[in-house]
């Protein structure tokens, strides 16, 4: 299956996977992802990481950006640090422009 992310080939779970079930978040992320709404698999795909991560921010909670990776590791079938080694930089300006435009 193509991930829905970059478009390469990984091996993701199904849809309904629920969070808590997805290595890579822990039992802390997947309640922080819960009690933002977030219940499957699907719902992070749908949002994507650093809306993701912004909802959970939302929360009062204050996620490493550890977290963040460990998000777009799971919507690519990568370990968080590969992810922290390959789009580091990417992620964390995607962040800071999410976080301008909320405060327009």
């Amino acid at each position: 299956m193509s991930c829905p992310v970059c478009g390469l080939s990984h091996e993701l779970p199904s849809a309904e996977t629920p969070l808590a079930e997805l290595s890579g978040l822990g039992e802390t992320g997947a309640n922080w992802l819960r009690q933002a709404g977030l219940y499957t698999f699907a719902d992070l795909r749908a949002m994507g990481s650093v809306r993701s991560w912004l909802l959970v921010e939302s929360l009062g909670v204050r996620p490493s950006q550890n977290f963040l990776y460990a998000l777009e590791g799971v919507l690519h079938g990568s370990h968080w640090l590969e992810v922290k080694r390959l789009r580091k930089d990417e992620l964390l300006k995607q962040l800071e422009a999410s976080r301008e435009l909320d405060s327009i």
